[in-house]
């Protein structure tokens, strides 16, 4: 053993060694401790039992998704894509308020999003035809509102009351024309040959030799005049199409299409409304006086048809290779933009024939003028 064990310079240094540790012990502690008191941690020291590291008793904080409470879906958020003009002309129903939420207590508020909290989207097509969401007089604005600007008067007023007229047919006849198309010119023959109860008429043009246009009508008669079967349409380096009128099953079908309209009484073609005007203005010579009208239907071949309304000009000279000629005129104007516009001057003394006439569709169309060069009688 060394001497310094007992040596007494030694021994009283060692008691404050002692007590110099076990202060900076106890300070240290103490600092910890004020450090956890004054952080507001809580702390729990761990049991004998627990055979893991010991797990803090924290206080529980849970982050959740905001949600907005459900509500009654109301008929100012229905309407929202409607027109301000319309939804101002009803007041909107009042919003039913949403049940309050209750939370057990001592529990974290945790608001979950049920399927059937959410509104229902309605799409702006629904506000009309959905009755439960609008009052009465909102559904009528609205209604209002999607029906827009009613499309503009036109003639059609006459397509449910065309009069019946009484006709008288004009005798057989060949009838030559000066036809011109722009800068072209040619001739065309329009051929009227009807034989007891059925009838034939065939219409060509030709022009610098060649046939440009070939249309025909045949058919028969019934208490409204002439009553076509078929008709056929065939233009230049074009087949051919066809509008059969079906009689007996009232309606009329297409080669070229397939729609089918009613068959309606005294229906014309395309080129029997010629000689259905002349036997009309021939029969009843009041409907040739300035003002007065005769409508009837009219078809082509493919699928076109409308009511063709004639109003009375009056009388006008028509000028015929050097020769006056007092007709009667009457025009037909389109209804729109590519519709048929027609021009025809009757002849009162060689039976209301056309003596002129001019066609074109649209305002770019050259259209053809036909002028009469004579008649032939088929007798």
């Amino acid at each position: 053993m060394s001497t310094h064990d007992f040596d007494p310079i030694f021994r009283p240094r060692a008691a404050p060694r002692r007590h110099a540790s076990r202060l900076l012990v106890l300070s240290a502690a103490a600092l910890l401790l004020h450090a956890a008191v004054l952080s507001g941690a809580q702390w729990a020291w761990p049991s004998h039992e627990a055979p893991h590291p010991p797990v803090a008793k924290t206080m529980q904080v849970r982050l959740v998704e905001p949600v907005e409470p459900p509500v009654a879906v109301s008929t100012e958020r229905l309407v929202a894509a409607a027109p301000e003009s319309a939804i101002a002309a009803a007041a909107a129903p009042e919003a039913v308020p949403a049940p309050p939420r209750t939370e057990p207590r001592g529990r974290p508020a945790v608001v979950s999003r049920p399927a059937a909290a959410a509104a229902p989207k309605v799409l702006p097509q629904q506000l009309a035809s959905e009755e439960p969401v609008a009052k009465p007089a909102l559904q009528l604005a609205l209604a209002t509102a999607n029906r827009g600007a009613s499309p503009a008067s036109t003639p059609a007023d006459d397509d449910e009351t065309i009069p019946h007229y009484r006709t008288r047919l004009p005798p057989a006849a060949t009838l030559r024309y000066d036809v011109s198309r722009g800068m072209l010119h040619g001739t065309g023959d329009l051929v009227w040959r009807p034989q007891g109860d059925r009838y034939d008429l065939k219409l060509d043009f030709r022009l610098g030799g060649m046939t440009i246009l070939s249309q025909s009508s045949s058919g028969g008669f019934d208490a409204a005049g002439i009553a076509p079967v078929r008709f056929t349409d065939q233009r230049f380096r074009r087949g051919t199409t066809a509008a059969n009128f079906q009689r007996e099953a009232g309606k009329i079908t297409y080669s070229g299409s397939s729609s089918e309209i009613p068959l309606r009484t005294g229906t014309q073609d395309r080129l029997s409304w010629m000689m259905q005007l002349a036997a009309i203005v021939s029969a009843e010579p009041q409907l040739a006086k300035p003002g007065a009208k005769v409508a009837m239907v009219v078809t082509g071949a493919n699928g076109d048809v409308g009511v063709w309304v004639f109003r009375c000009l009056g009388p006008e000279a028509v000028e015929l290779r050097g020769t006056s000629i007092d007709a009667v005129k009457f025009v037909r104007e389109p209804r729109e933009a590519h519709d048929t516009a027609v021009q025809v001057w009757l002849d009162p003394k060689r039976h209301d024939l056309p003596v002129r006439a001019t066609q074109k569709s649209g305002a770019n169309d050259e259209g053809y003028d036909l002028r009469l060069l004579e008649v032939q009688s088929a007798n």
